[in-house]
């Protein structure tokens, strides 16, 4: 399944499929490596669709975040749903991350991030 991807300004917002697994992860991988490569470094990854999620998914989020910050860029997490939520927190991974329930709010974060 593909990453669909939208612009807003410097900002793209990458939306998931119903699951961040290890069948995909090295595909989705590529593709915000891709991105980042391409000059895209601030990105919202959301993953308001997302159901199950399990480690190689969450490696997809911490390499694009990895490769975003080195290219002075971020990366923020927009939408988590319950059981997603609990196996970012479960993994402290929201201690990595800016997580944010509203698009506008992600978008202006990055957007305010790369002003500074």
């Amino acid at each position: 399944m593909f990453l669909e991807k939208t612009e807003y300004g410097s900002v793209d917002v990458v939306r998931f499929p119903h699951r961040l697994t290890m069948g995909d992860a090295t595909m989705h991988r590529h593709a915000l490596r891709d991105l980042v490569d391409a000059g895209r470094n601030r990105l919202v990854l959301d993953m308001s669709t997302v159901q199950s999620a399990d480690s190689s998914g969450l490696s997809v989020l911490v390499s694009a975040a990895q490769a975003a910050r080195k290219a002075d860029g971020d990366v923020v997490l927009l939408g988590l749903s319950g059981p997603v939520r609990s196996l970012i927190e479960l993994t402290r991974l929201h201690h990595v991350f800016e997580i944010f329930a509203d698009i506008n709010a992600a978008i202006d974060y990055l957007s305010e991030a790369e002003a500074a």
